[in-house]
């Protein structure tokens, strides 16, 4: 019985790391900007004021 709770535990806790993960990046639809330019779609990490986890760092 100990076991099989260890191991929901352990599942659960993966399942919520990967949902975290999975929720990391935010797709930018391709847009033009006021110059002409277009900028193509592309993808950037969830906005959440904490620069040490995004991909430019701090």
């Amino acid at each position: 019985m100990k076991k099989a709770i260890i191991m929901i535990s352990l599942i659960s806790v993966i399942g919520l790391n990967l949902n975290t993960a999975a929720n990391a990046l935010v797709l930018v639809n391709g847009y033009f900007k006021s110059n002409g330019t277009y900028v193509e779609s592309h993808y950037r990490t969830n906005p959440d004021g904490v620069c040490w986890n995004n991909f430019s760092g701090c």
